[in-house]
């Protein structure tokens, strides 16, 4: 006798992308393409290695009998000043993760899978700023606690508990995330690496000086005091400035910016062809 077998119909599973999925795919990617582990490594060096070099410094001229040269040291700025340099670098880390994918075509990829588009956006967003908060939150604290020892070897440093210090610390790190999410919302507005970075770094750093010479009576007080980076100056700062808001107003209206700009790239990637 011969045996009988019933063919048993094929029923395809449907598989669901997930908003977890999607990260979980973004931090591998993230962490795949060699440009932006580099730039993350060189960020981290820099909010270190620079903060503790102006320690260094600051303590040579607190060693000085110059008067003069005294003036204005701050040795919580010394410690921090290597996140100011960073803040450029997480910024092209954020032009990178997606302007990147918008060069190669490989971005049609992620959309072929998430016909949604948005899932993805906000997959890079997320994982953009875990990574820049976690890393560049140590790079910041290590450069603090390192540059503030140096500094105590003429009894000059801070210590944590002391006022305003670890607002300003965390301010730092806040002020990492949010231009790093801003170079996310530029990149994908831009979809141009070279172009995208180049923007955001002359919004860092080139803009707010030429707005300084925007005279009073055509309100240059106010723009200079509600553009983008300049908002966080009081924020990671321990004695707060007059001319600027204060830090909660300024992280406010820094959030804002941050928002702003990536829900004008969300719009893009939503309404834009690839």
């Amino acid at each position: 006798m011969s045996a009988t077998f019933e063919a048993t119909p094929f029923r395809p599973v449907e598989h669901r992308v997930t908003f977890p999925g999607l990260v979980r795919s973004e931090w591998i990617k993230f962490w795949s393409v060699r440009s932006v582990v580099v730039t993350m490594l060189v960020s981290f060096a820099a909010t270190v290695g620079i903060g503790v070099a102006f320690s260094f410094a600051a303590r040579s001229l607190m060693s000085s009998s110059d008067p003069a040269a005294q003036m204005g040291l701050d040795p919580l700025s010394a410690s921090t000043t290597g996140a100011q340099f960073a803040s450029l670098i997480v910024a092209a880390v954020g032009v990178i993760v997606i302007a990147g994918e918008f060069s190669t075509g490989m971005i049609r990829t992620s959309f072929v899978v998430a016909p949604g588009r948005l899932g993805v956006f906000w997959a890079k967003a997320l994982v953009l700023a875990v990574n820049v908060a976690v890393i560049l939150g140590v790079a910041v604290f290590l450069a603090f606690f390192v540059g503030q020892a140096v500094l105590n070897t003429r009894d000059f440093g801070v210590a944590i508990g002391d006022d305003g210090v670890l607002r300003a610390l965390l301010g730092t790190i806040a002020l990492l995330v949010g231009v790093a999410l801003a170079g996310l919302g530029v990149g994908t507005l831009l979809r141009n690496s070279a172009g995208a970075i180049c923007t955001v770094v002359a919004a860092v750093f080139v803009v707010p000086g030429l707005l300084q010479l925007v005279p009073a009576s055509w309100g240059g007080d106010t723009i200079r005091e509600y553009f983008f980076t300049n908002t966080t100056n009081n924020l990671v700062a321990v004695a707060d400035s007059p001319d600027y808001l204060s830090p909660v107003a300024g992280l406010g209206v820094f959030a804002v910016w941050v928002v702003v700009l990536l829900g004008l790239g969300a719009l893009a990637v939503k309404t834009r062809d690839v």
